[in-house]
């Protein structure tokens, strides 16, 4: 583990590991300490996000960060979930604007995100990529499961 691990501001381990679920159901959603290293990783990313944005103070909302097992569970995760590994969160940016325009917005940064999905309309999967492996800068799009993925950020 890196013993200088530092977080963005706005993107603290805490505010990563919320889960209005988890705490509803009694799951404990704590980020394990051999995750911690990925968890840093996905604040830094997100923190480009926002300041490369120039998005106000509190503006991008994580709704999903890190997510343990029991949780991802039962909100329905697939299993190899980037979640459970601390490498992925779902944001939202209504001030911004809609996720579309969000996830159309952070296509064309220069950031090293991993994924970027556009989620059934209605927020943005942004993951970054494992230790020693580089970002796939993989942009995808899911209205339904039935439907699958569609490559690119698709507006419908």
């Amino acid at each position: 583990m890196n013993l200088k691990l530092s977080f963005h501001p706005e993107f603290c381990q805490d505010t990563l590991c919320h889960s209005d679920t988890a705490l509803r159901c009694g799951l404990d959603n704590s980020c394990p300490p051999e995750l911690l290293d990925n968890l840093g990783r996905l604040s830094a990313l997100l923190g480009d996000i926002h300041r490369s944005l120039n998005i106000c103070t509190g503006a991008l909302k994580v709704n999903s960060g890190f997510r343990a097992e029991a949780l991802n569970e039962k909100v329905g995760g697939v299993p190899n979930s980037q979640h459970c590994v601390g490498l992925a969160a779902d944001v939202v940016c209504p001030e911004f604007g809609s996720p579309y325009d969000l996830a159309l917005a952070i296509a064309q940064l220069p950031c090293e995100f991993d994924q970027l999905i556009l989620e059934f309309g209605k927020w943005v999967h942004v993951s970054a990529a494992p230790l020693g492996q580089t970002p796939r800068r993989e942009c995808l799009s899911i209205f339904s499961k039935d439907e699958g993925y569609l490559e690119g950020i698709v507006k419908r």
